[in-house]
């Protein structure tokens, strides 16, 4: 199930190594939650694949430490972090971190529910679980919750659907992830709430599993149809009134102009 996501980010520091195929960039980035808050953060633990081939294109342009960059890959939610493999790197060099806006994580991620809409206040909530393979030492997965307002009407109606009439829902969500922080009880010192990701829903797309399979059936494509009626409304000469070629000579030579039947012969 892919998990993508697209933020600005500031580069605090990061290293480099070569295999036969790619220099491998690890990027400890940093991106901005607040623009009133400079402390509100969140940190993304990045790597990037260069093919060493020159030839090969790639969208990981040339980035240096304490640069800002436009930033897009996979990823997986952390405790406090996002895990990136990154598609595309873009220095934006007119910007510094205090300069840097805060975009936010925007994603969008496959996700699987077995719950059914949860009305908490005014905002309508569901859990999802999402997959994402960004190599063998890193998690596979994460859960994060789904919010938005109940009264939107346009996205009330599709969540208020899920698994009414079925066990589970395939969604593709998309929309602003941030992290809610744990709330740790101070007279024991230890975690009363654990902390979430949370998705502000932009739009969801639900994923219907009972849907008639049309591989095997046959396709009404326009431009055929087209093409069909073009052929249908092509004059055809009718059987058994094709001319005899003396017949189309004789024809032929009434229409040449003076002169030239002679000079023909």
């Amino acid at each position: 199930m892919p998990a993508k996501l697209s933020t600005i980010c500031y580069i605090h520091d990061s290293t480099q190594r070569s295999t036969k195929e790619y220099s491998i960039k690890e990027i400890t980035g940093i991106s901005r939650l607040s623009d009133e808050d400079p402390t509100k953060i969140i940190y993304l633990k990045i790597k990037a694949f260069v093919p060493l081939d020159k030839e090969i294109d790639t969208q990981i342009e040339e980035f240096e430490n304490g640069q800002v960059i436009y930033l897009r890959g996979k990823f997986i939610a952390c405790n406090g972090w996002y895990t990136v493999n990154a598609t595309s790197i873009k220095p934006m060099p007119s910007l510094d971190f205090d300069m840097m806006p805060a975009v936010g994580i925007n994603i969008m991620v496959m996700g699987l529910t077995t719950q059914t809409v949860k009305n908490v206040g005014d905002e309508s909530v569901l859990d999802f679980h999402v997959e994402e393979n960004l190599g063998n030492r890193e998690p596979k997965d994460f859960w994060l919750e789904m919010r938005h307002n109940s009264n939107i009407n346009y996205l009330a109606n599709k969540t208020n659907s899920i698994n009414q009439t079925m066990r589970s829902t395939m969604a593709i969500l998309s929309g602003l992830l941030y992290y809610q922080e744990s709330i740790i009880d101070t007279s024991t010192t230890e975690e009363s709430i654990p902390g979430k990701h949370i998705l502000k829903l932009d739009d969801i797309s639900l994923i219907s599993s009972n849907r008639p399979n049309t591989s095997a059936q046959s396709i009404n494509l326009p431009w055929l149809n087209q093409e069909s009626t073009s052929s249908r409304n092509t004059p055809r000469t009718p059987r058994g009134s094709t001319p005899r070629l003396k017949e189309v000579v004789l024809h032929f030579h009434n229409y040449l102009p003076p002169g030239r039947l002679e000079a023909n012969h």
